[in-house]
């Protein structure tokens, strides 16, 4: 009895010396994936992302700069398969951070951003909605639903109607006003409110084209306010820029506001 009591301690102890042996393995490959990585050596450190997560499926950060490997590979606005492969590998790769840990904000964020960087922006705008939701005290999710409701609207080929660029751009308005009250120093934010009236203020104009008398007269009057509103969040954005300039200067170039 003594024998096999001792057997199945040493059967023990082996398996948790494997399993530990795996971990620091893992550990390692990650670390060597790290150094190639910021050699921008982004084959070697794929590889080494892979053989880490092979070793052990639960380290996380390994997945996390494996999806950021493949993005960093993608080529913004290149067509190729290849290229597009690369950005549905990062796609994937981070959706399986995700689906372990719902609310990573770093996948998240890494998600949304192929999305806008490979022009799928509504599935950008949601999954920085869906950021958002996650990170309420970060204003870059709220700035970035709004950017991409502009991007939307602005580019829009007549597919949406003139009620859905209207919802998209009072929704991204909504968004930028969240976004300034937790960091009016932002400068892209106040340039987006801008630009998201002055597309307020292109359809209503639009619209009072088609509409005569009284009713043409107050959308006129609210085309012109919209376009006075635009000029003011114009006019803050130049006033930010100056004193993040300053701020900037005043910090050995470092920028504090991001």
């Amino acid at each position: 009895m003594t024998k096999r009591i001792l057997m199945f301690t040493v059967l023990g102890l082996l398996a948790l010396c494997a399993v530990s042996c795996q971990k620091l393995q893992a550990r390692d490959n990650l670390n060597k994936g790290v150094q190639a990585f910021r050699a921008t050596k982004y084959d070697q450190a794929i590889d080494h992302f892979k053989k880490a997560i092979e070793l052990d499926p639960e380290l996380t950060n390994a997945e996390l700069y494996l999806a950021t490997a493949y993005a960093q590979q993608f080529i913004p606005g290149v067509t190729s398969e290849e290229n597009q492969k690369d950005a549905v590998m990062a796609v994937e790769t981070f959706q399986k951070v995700l689906n372990k840990d719902p609310s990573n904000r770093t996948a998240m964020a890494g998600v949304a951003s192929i999305y806008q960087n490979n022009n799928q922006y509504d599935k950008a705008r949601e999954a920085y909605m869906k950021n958002a939701e996650v990170d309420p005290t970060n204003h870059i999710p709220f700035y970035a639903v709004g950017s991409v409701d502009w991007i939307i609207v602005h580019n829009t080929d007549s597919k949406l109607s003139a009620e859905d660029q209207t919802k998209l751009v009072d929704e991204g308005l909504s968004y930028l006003d969240k976004a300034f009250g937790l960091n009016p120093n932002y400068e892209d934010t106040l340039w987006y409110q801008n630009l998201l009236l002055r597309e307020k203020a292109r359809l209503v104009k639009d619209q009072a084209k088609l509409t005569k008398d009284n009713q043409q007269k107050e959308l006129l009057a609210h085309y012109d306010e919209y376009t006075a509103k635009a000029d003011d969040w114009s006019n803050k954005a130049l006033d930010v820029r100056k004193k993040n300039a300053e701020k900037t200067a005043a910090t050995g170039g470092i920028d504090i506001n991001k």
